[in-house]
């Protein structure tokens, strides 16, 4: 049986064949889904508008009260097409933190971790136009543990929504005392 030498193959195939294979799996990554909440045939994109989250700490739950056409309870990161017009978002927030803490002598530290989720789902109204592109998402302030709907349109680069602030629930989900960090004096 005759090995494979790879030692024959070029410098530069070998790195576009690299290349290639990164590319391909980078698109699978940033794949957002798409889902058309509206009826009839597809429309082109200057005629509808699009909602989108990554679903980094915000979810949709609905758009008017209607879920995706999967049936699944909330949105992470998604894409929804809708006609221009006004539109109820339902969304909610969730997140997790550290912080790091020092033991009752002072000689070692250990983190802790928390959880923050919305304590209610929280409506939003928004209008969209034709054309554009709507980047829903959130900030939050952990030390008054709240948090702000917002809503970017992309197309125009602007604010288009700041809600809140909404009351976030702070979970401790634990630590890691037992493998505490000694400090040498």
């Amino acid at each position: 049986m005759q090995r494979l030498n790879f030692s024959n193959i070029p410098l530069w195939v070998s790195i576009l064949s690299s290349f290639v294979l990164m590319g391909f799996l980078l698109s699978c990554a940033v794949d957002l889904r798409t889902y058309r909440l509206y009826q009839g045939p597809q429309l082109p994109s200057d005629q509808t508008a699009k909602l989108f989250s990554k679903g980094e700490r915000i979810s949709i739950r609905s758009v008017n009260g209607r879920k995706i056409p999967s049936g699944k309870d909330v949105l992470p990161a998604v894409a929804i097409e809708v006609l221009p017009g006004d539109y109820l978002l339902t969304v909610s927030f969730s997140d997790t933190s550290i912080t790091m803490d020092y033991g009752e002598d002072g000689r070692y530290r250990y983190n802790i971790y928390y959880t923050h989720k919305s304590v209610d789902n929280v409506d939003v109204a928004l209008t969209v136009e034709a054309g554009h592109t709507y980047l829903v998402t959130s900030s939050h302030n952990d030390e008054e543990s709240s948090w702000y709907a917002v809503v970017r349109d992309e197309t125009d680069n602007r604010r288009v929504l700041k809600e809140g602030p909404y009351p976030l629930n702070k979970i401790r989900t634990g630590d890691n005392r037992e493998s505490r960090i000694r400090y040498q004096h």
